[in-house]
């Protein structure tokens, strides 16, 4: 079943994926086996609403994945999970090393990972791609813990960091009291995150600070309380260039990190450029279109260039302040943003 969702960013995500997942195959070749973890499995394929395309999913895209992978899990909600299973058998008929599992992938991780339990040995990569703030820190630490070879090497996470919904639960656009806090915690595993709320309503933070402090918090920690080595972080934005998400990588292997470093750049400076442009391009012909206005010509748009990726190491995150925290008051007035 075909799904339409996301935006060019969404397909970019999804080229990095592929060219990542391709090198993990061959940086692994000698280990013996892999295993491909996907706690939201989503569906074998997507529609992009800006332009009608017809583009592959993560599941599809790892059960294609050369090398392959030994064993593939995917988690999905109920009836999501049904789904996924009756797309996945008619996709790939004979193929036998996928498991779908149902359920909140935070209640039902164990139940997936015993699936795998005889190549816990085996390199392992985790796509964690939420569609707000659904992950639990919990769940990272069961994931951190579960494979260790004999270098210690843990389980690969690249998770979906999605920036505008820290201002829709912490209140940058209205404060909605105790249950942000409570989504925060789990997110974070701590109230590490209070002091950032608290640089924005005393104005220490701009909009733009903000979400650079939330994102280096979760590396901060997935470093220092996980015990990872290396953290990569990518921010993709719309067609306005405001924020949608960060895509956060981290690993314990050399080779991990150099791989991952080369693909972002690589893809700041080709794909995440022309599919932007392309985007672009797609929205202004449908406005045209809108209002009755026939271009005579195809107009391509000229791709920005883009310096591309440069790897910088988390900072030590801000310290609390006196002040208690407000959770049912107005924030520091600010211009809307758009993150759709």
């Amino acid at each position: 079943m075909t799904k339409e969702w996301g935006g060019w960013w969404t397909e970019a995500k999804l080229e990095i994926l592929d060219k990542y997942l391709a090198a993990f195959g061959n940086a692994s070749r000698k280990a013996g086996g892999t295993v491909y973890l996907d706690l939201f499995g989503g569906s074998v394929t997507h529609l992009r609403p800006d332009t009608g395309a017809e583009y592959l999913g993560s599941t599809s895209r790892a059960m294609r994945s050369l090398p392959p992978f030994s064993r593939l899990v995917f988690w999905e909600l109920t009836r999501k999970a049904e789904n996924l299973r009756t797309d996945l058998a008619a996709a790939f008929p004979d193929d036998t090393r996928y498991r779908v599992v149902g359920g909140d992938c935070n209640l039902t991780l164990q139940e997936g990972l015993d699936q795998v339990a005889d190549l816990q040995w085996a390199p392992t990569f985790a796509f964690i791609d939420p569609k707000g703030i659904d992950v639990s820190w919990a769940t990272l630490e069961t994931l951190s813990k579960w494979r260790r070879d004999r270098r210690g090497r843990k389980v690969e996470l690249w998770i979906l960091l999605p920036e505008p919904a820290f201002e829709r639960v912490l209140g940058l656009k209205g404060v909605r009291g105790n249950s942000s806090a409570t989504k925060l915690n789990n997110l974070y595993g701590t109230d590490d995150w209070i002091p950032i709320h608290q640089g924005r309503w005393t104005g220490k933070f701009s909009p733009e600070q903000t979400r650079a402090e939330f994102v280096n918090l979760y590396r901060w920690r997935i470093e220092k309380v996980l015990g990872y080595k290396t953290t990569h972080a990518l921010q993709l934005g719309n067609v306005n260039d405001q924020p949608v998400y960060t895509m956060v990588f981290a690993t314990d292997a050399a080779a991990g990190s150099r791989i991952m470093g080369d693909v972002y750049h690589h893809a700041k400076v080709h794909e995440i450029p022309l599919l932007r442009a392309h985007a672009v391009s797609a929205r202004r012909r449908t406005r045209e279109r809108a209002a009755g206005v026939l271009s005579l010509f195809e107009v391509g748009e000229v791709p920005v260039t883009s310096e591309g990726y440069r790897h910088t190491e988390p900072w030590e995150p801000p310290a609390r302040l006196d002040e208690s925290v407000e959770l049912d008051a107005e924030p520091p007035p600010e211009d809307d943003e758009d993150d759709s």
